[in-house]
């Protein structure tokens, strides 16, 4: 079994081990095969190789929202998103934690990346890098994307606690009992974050909309920034 430690990035300095690839290249100590993963959840005769790589992957997913949320805490200038942002990086945090937990249960190396894991990595960096641009928009848009960042993140979030609670119906014995544990560790603020982050759009967006268009909006910027604390509280 393998020894739990919370990695909110695993790279080759924390001691990442990946499976190799076509145009994936590490050194020996570094590697792992599928054969490595064929006796994960025997107990319920799954595919230990694929379980292993979707497992990699929704922590990965968890890892880059500790990173994310950072990120829209600097975004913003809003006290209120920034609170929220701050507690959905501890929750983020939490999250990997109890993805760690389940690999370490199920003998996969909590430090593994699997191809499926790089590629979400993938995936979620280039919303995180889409800020970039955030110095061509006013600061009411960039608030109102960082809500759809979190919206689309914890989407995600939500969908692979679903898929992990359907693994888990299907699994049985030791597999069963620590995907179980997951889940419901999982489910509560993952849910949270997705309520949270449609009801805030839906609020944000409906202020702007309701604004008279003959104003320009440095003239009723704060008046709206005072109306969307109100609505995300």
């Amino acid at each position: 079994m393998s020894t739990v430690n919370t990695f909110t990035r695993v790279t080759k300095d924390t001691g990442a081990v990946i499976k190799p690839g076509p145009m994936v290249v590490a050194a020996e100590d570094q590697l792992v095969t599928e054969s490595m993963f064929n006796d994960v959840a025997q107990d319920s005769r799954f595919n230990g190789p694929f379980l292993a790589d979707l497992l990699a992957s929704m922590s990965t997913h968890e890892n880059m929202g500790v990173g994310l949320y950072r990120t829209l805490q600097n975004l913003t200038v809003n006290p209120a998103l920034k609170s929220v942002y701050k507690s959905f990086e501890k929750d983020s945090v939490e999250a990997v934690e109890v993805y760690q937990q389940l690999l370490s249960t199920l003998g996969i190396p909590n430090n593994y990346v699997s191809p499926a894991g790089r590629m979400t990595e993938g995936l979620d960096s280039h919303m995180i890098m889409s800020f970039l641009g955030s110095g061509s928009a006013d600061q009411l848009t960039v608030d109102t994307k960082t809500v759809e960042a979190a919206l689309l993140a914890s989407t995600m979030c939500v969908a692979n606690t679903a898929l992990l609670s359907a693994i888990g119906s299907e699994a049985k014995g030791e597999t069963q009992e620590a995907i179980a544990a997951a889940v419901s560790k999982l489910e509560a603020p993952q849910r949270e974050h997705l309520d949270w982050a449609r009801q805030t759009q839906q609020s944000m967006a409906l202020t702007m909309v309701k604004h008279p268009l003959a104003q320009k909006l440095t003239e009723f910027g704060e008046t709206v920034i005072s109306n969307m604390k109100r609505a995300i509280r």
